[in-house]
């Protein structure tokens, strides 16, 4: 019955429905798919934008409190250095300061019978009307108790109403002489910062502020208090984990509001910064989309109907019905029926290739089969073509991954490389400008001070030589031109030479260098220089990170093989762990030791004198347990 009913329906309406559901239908349906996809990469943006704004703000609290926590730090030692007198501390203090654009005013005070005494204060003009008090903050216990456990401690930000400023406390731990628990305050300017969150464009759209792990919310002036619960507890449960990490949530709130969320966490403070915005805000161009869909597929299928109607019975309907008769002739074998179709479209193409047919049939099977041999021959030698090319493609690839993998190491080498230039080069240079500085303004220094501050340049010059040194040997080495002259040397004039030069250094932690000689002749074929620059270092590092009344043990000894003499540098230091064993001759390598009289390393030393001893034909290796001390054997090859 309904095979009946659909055969009883007009052709003119099957081709309307037709029409409906393969023109209109896939449009509805690949509309919807558009507006999904709008709406995701919407959504796929914001969160894209909050993670930014996110890690943008997290990377300026942290960039900004290391370089106050460094500045502070520099102060400290100024403040602990015995050679500097109590007046030049005084005004060391007050211009620190006042040419520290982030600095508001620094204290010195110590702690005696219960109380917190100040010594020493400056405070920049622009905020000496404001009611900051340092001691108010410190009666906390909890806050009393970390600085008198000598901890480096950073304090929330505080908004002084008086001069619209936020600001902060740095408080360092100072040793002095008159062994008072002494301590250091750096008050930080944290304006900058709440003026970024302020004027940032998420703070126009949406909410961008900071809060500690106890809720508080700082560094913004807009209204906060309407925050649920359930975005500040999700934001301050990371802050008591080690590895914390950035997320972003989504959150349906009682209000039907739909409120997009991303946390940010600083390594320098105990902090979040929480970015939230509202998903109905991002979607409203969405929405506005989805009614301009709707209205257009309306108005295309009430056209689409009328158009259908009125081509399909005047337009196509007379001609085929024509056209079906002149068939049904044709096939009772009257191949010359005339049709009275002139025009040139594709019903008229059909009448005049109804003659035709029957002759072209055949001949049209035969040049399909023979086009169809001609593909499948084709395809074999399309289908070797991609073969080797897909092998041509793969060692391409295989290519630029080895040279993807060098431009990373290279790219790492010059963030090491830009590390040691900005970290290893600016104390020097902070010390020569400061020492420079005094100098020049303190008029009342006495000779005895001058000729003190003018050591301390030149030796931050000598660091700031060496820094530069090390790192020009690595590029000569590593571009080969660092030339050798391998000749015959006496091993025992290198020892003595530098036995004369580390004379002052070892007399200084009273270090006792025991020098034995286990062969008769200690002629080696290497360069004098180069050798004499290679002991120097593994010596200089055994004086470096050995405490003071140790020994140092320097043997000269043929090798088991008897073709190198072997020269050990031994110490009673604190040695090396596995893991610096497996980064020790890399350039820039960073250890777990430290020197032990506030000596300087670039990390660079050991890479050159591993490279050197290669050139000479030698070779280095070495000998240690963490906590047991180290020994340096270096191998040089025997003079024939």
């Amino acid at each position: 019955m309904n095979k009946n009913f659909l055969n009883k329906i007009p052709w003119q309406f099957k081709l309307l429905v037709l029409i409906l559901v393969l023109g209109i239908g896939p449009s509805i349906v690949i509309s919807f798919k558009v507006v999904q996809f709008v709406k995701d990469e919407f959504k796929s943006s914001i969160n894209s934008q909050l993670i930014f704004s996110t890690k943008a703000i997290v990377s300026n609290i942290d960039a900004t409190f290391q370089r106050n926590k460094e500045t502070s730090e520099i102060l400290r030692q100024s403040i602990e250095n015995p050679e500097i007198s109590p007046e030049q501390k005084v005004n060391f203090i007050s211009a620190f300061v006042r040419e520290s654009n982030n600095i508001l005013s620094a204290k010195l005070f110590f702690y005696d019978n219960n109380k917190f005494v100040d010594i020493i204060s400056s405070t920049k003009d622009s905020i000496k009307e404001s009611n900051i008090n340092l001691f108010d903050l410190i009666q906390n216990k909890s806050i009393q108790d970390d600085i008198l456990q000598n901890k480096i401690l950073i304090t929330s930000p505080k908004f002084d109403r008086n001069i619209s400023i936020w600001y902060n406390w740095i408080i360092l731990p100072v040793v002095l002489p008159n062994k008072l628990k002494a301590f250091l305050a750096v008050q930080i300017n944290l304006t900058p910062i709440a003026n970024d969150i302020e004027n940032h464009l998420l703070s126009k759209i949406g909410k961008l502020f900071i809060l500690d792990e106890r809720k508080e919310i700082f560094l913004t002036k807009e209204f906060t208090n309407n925050v649920p619960t359930i975005i500040l507890e999700d934001a301050v449960s990371q802050l008591q984990k080690e590895n914390r990490v950035s997320l972003i949530n989504n959150y349906k709130l009682q209000d039907s509001k739909s409120i997009v969320s991303s946390f940010g966490y600083p390594k320098e403070v105990n902090w979040v910064v929480v970015c939230n915005i509202e998903e109905d805000a991002a979607y409203a161009t969405v929405n506005d989309f989805i009614i301009f869909i709707s209205l257009f597929i309306s108005i295309a299928t009430l056209l689409a109907i009328i158009i259908s109607l009125i081509f399909s019975k005047f337009v196509i309907s007379k001609p085929i019905e024509n056209l079906a008769t002149a068939s049904q002739k044709i096939a009772r074998g009257n191949f010359d029926v005339p049709i009275n179709y002139l025009a040139k479209d594709s019903i008229g193409v059909l009448n005049s290739s109804l003659n035709q047919m029957g002759l072209q049939l055949q001949k049209n099977f035969q040049e399909i089969e023979k086009q169809k041999k001609e593909l499948e021959d084709y395809s074999k030698n399309l289908e070797i073509k991609v073969q080797e090319r897909t092998f041509e493609l793969h060692e391409a690839n295989q290519e630029l991954k080895k040279a993807y993998q060098r431009v990373l190491e290279l790219n790492e080498e010059k963030n090491e490389f830009l590390g040691i230039a900005a970290h290893d080069l600016k104390n020097p240079l902070t010390a020569v400008s400061a020492f420079a500085d005094i100098l020049i303004n303190d008029k009342d220094l006495s000779k005895e001070q001058h000729d003190d501050f003018l050591n301390e340049i030149i030796k931050a010059s000598e660091r700031m030589f060496f820094i530069v040194k090390n790192l020009l040997d690595v590029n000569a080495i590593e571009q080969g031109k660092l030339n050798t002259k391998l000749e015959k040397i006496s091993l025992i004039s290198v020892v003595e030479e530098l036995h004369s030069q580390f004379k002052d250094a070892l007399q200084k932690k009273n270090i006792t260098l025991n020098i034995k000689n286990e062969i008769e002749e200690s002629f080696v074929l290497a360069d004098y220089n180069l050798s004499l620059q290679v002991v120097q270092n593994i010596l200089s590092n055994a004086i470096k990170f050995s405490q003071k009344d140790k020994n140092i043990f320097l043997t000269l000894r043929n090798s088991k093989d008897n073709e190198y003499i072997e020269l050990s540098i031994k110490d009673e230091g604190p040695g090396f762990t596995e893991e610096d064993k497996k980064k020790l001759f890399k350039k820039f390598a960073r250890l777990s030791a430290r020197p032990t009289a506030g000596e300087h390393s670039t990390g660079l030393g050991l890479s050159i004198v591993k490279k050197l001893i290669e050139m000479m034909n030698g070779k280095i290796e070495l000998v240690s347990e963490a906590g047991k001390g180290a020994e340096f054997i270096i191998s040089f090859v025997k003079a024939s």
